[in-house]
């Protein structure tokens, strides 16, 4: 009963992570998406739309329904996107599965849709830049926006530096520069979750420093071994690391990963449960 216990659960996980990591959405013309009318606090206000089971909406528009003035733009050529209106600064890409809203980085891995020059991003990435509830329908026509309480996502240049502390920056990006350059986004944000799930557990120190450079039962990661961690972390190490602080989790309650290709894996196999691989690591918990 154990084993198959440890098998059902594994296979939730990874079912839920690989919904997690879908597809971006591309560019296209409205016409192709099914349309949802949308009200804001009980007024018709204008349209959402959907993209397989994901709906998306136009962060201009919300712009629009608050009284801010919104300039947006978007390049056809490097697909760039962006956006500034009172007290809202985004900037976003179709294909990365992050955007940076008022200096901070959000994961969006359901992507974006564009359509007739203009971005919509998925309801829930909405509901975290403006602090709003969203309710869709049973039928799935009507979105109801409850605007009341919005209030603009606070951020700035040094929030992740003054809200978590720039040692801890520093050591959770370059541990992800070390163990994940050459992986998958995902993959990034995944290594940087098994550090914070140790930090949160009781088996493990309760700093990021202290899980880092643990070595209560030997060296626990590689690069503490042999000095990549003194490295400086790229930018993609940096984003994943404050994706990660962000709260945002790829790899569930993980808190072991290995290369299986690399280093024999059999003995977390007997011994932890299996939760998901991205890119060349596996991860247990």
């Amino acid at each position: 009963m154990k084993t198959i216990g440890k098998r059902a659960l594994a296979l939730l996980l990874a079912a839920v992570l690989t919904v997690t990591l879908g597809a971006a959405a591309a560019w296209a013309k409205s016409s192709e998406y099914p349309s949802v009318r949308v009200y804001a606090d009980g007024l018709l206000t204008g349209r959402a739309y959907r993209y397989g089971e994901d709906l998306y909406l136009s962060v201009g528009d919300v712009c629009g329904y608050l009284g801010l003035r919104a300039a947006e733009s978007y390049d056809r050529t490097s697909h760039d996107l962006s956006l500034e209106a009172p007290g809202l600064t985004l900037e976003a890409q179709v294909g990365r599965m992050y955007v940076q809203v008022n200096g901070r980085w959000l994961l969006n891995p359901r992507g974006i849709l564009v359509t007739e020059g203009r971005a919509y991003f998925p309801i829930d990435l909405i509901e975290k830049i403006f602090n709003l509830r969203a309710e869709l329908s049973p039928e799935k026509n009507r979105l109801e926006l409850n605007l009341r309480e919005a209030q603009l996502l606070e951020g700035g240049e040094s929030y992740y530096e003054d809200t978590f502390g720039s040692e801890n920056l520093l050591w959770l990006s370059r541990l992800i520069e070390a163990e994940a350059s050459d992986q998958p986004f995902a993959g990034r944000v995944a290594v940087g979750n098994v550090v914070l799930n140790r930090v949160a557990s009781d088996q493990f120190p309760n700093t990021i420093f202290d899980v880092i450079f643990d070595t209560k039962n030997g060296v626990q990661f590689a690069p503490v071994y042999d000095g990549r961690i003194y490295k400086d972390a790229g930018p993609l190490s940096v984003i994943a690391a404050c994706i990660c602080l962000e709260g945002y989790r790829m790899a569930g309650d993980s808190l072991f990963f290995i290369a299986p290709a690399q280093t024999d894996d059999s003995w977390l196999r007997d011994h932890y449960v299996f939760v998901t691989t991205i890119g060349q690591h596996d991860f247990y918990m």
